[in-house]
């Protein structure tokens, strides 16, 4: 089935027209995509390994996320990209806003969130994801630097929002 998404303009208003995901873009229309940066109280981050289906980025470490479907906002689609991709249902009331980017024809809106989830109760969307771990922040630094994770123009703000964290717990 053909997924429809909503066309904004660089103020990230939608503009009344879709498209359907795959499609190009023309000058001065962009897409909203998102994606949920999920935290355990370890200040471990949880990460999924894409599938080597993918046209974008096959076998590279990821956060969880995709694109704003028609009639969504992007914090209702990063709640439902986690949920299709590995199966948790995050808790609303503890997502936070992280950023937005705009970047060639591309919105993004991050989010992040501290919540535990057992891995093993993960239920894999077998087109997106082939795994998905937990991992320190100290290891996913390591991950971008060898490429085996997609380097988000985000991190920093991640990696700030961890860093306060554990400043907050060690008062």
């Amino acid at each position: 089935m053909a997924e429809l998404c909503d066309i904004y303009n660089i103020s990230g208003n939608k503009t009344g027209k879709v498209f359907t995901r795959g499609e190009s873009l023309k000058e001065g229309e962009y897409q909203l995509v998102t994606n949920i940066w999920i935290i355990n109280n370890d200040f471990n981050i949880l990460i999924q390994k894409r599938s080597e289906t993918k046209k974008i980025s096959p076998n590279i470490w990821a956060t969880h996320g995709g694109c704003v479907g028609t009639q969504e906002t992007s914090f209702n689609g990063c709640i439902r990209e986690a949920y299709e991709e590995i199966g948790i249902s995050l808790k609303t009331k503890n997502i936070k806003p992280l950023t937005r980017i705009k970047s060639e024809r591309l919105i993004m809106d991050s989010y992040i969130i501290v919540q535990e989830f057992d891995t093993s109760s993960a239920v894999l969307q077998a087109e997106e994801v082939s795994e998905i771990q937990w991992v320190s922040l100290n290891k996913l630094e390591h991950m971008v630097n060898d490429k085996s994770f997609f380097k988000y123009q985000e991190l920093p703000c991640v990696i700030n929002f961890i860093s306060n964290h554990k400043s907050i717990r060690e008062i």
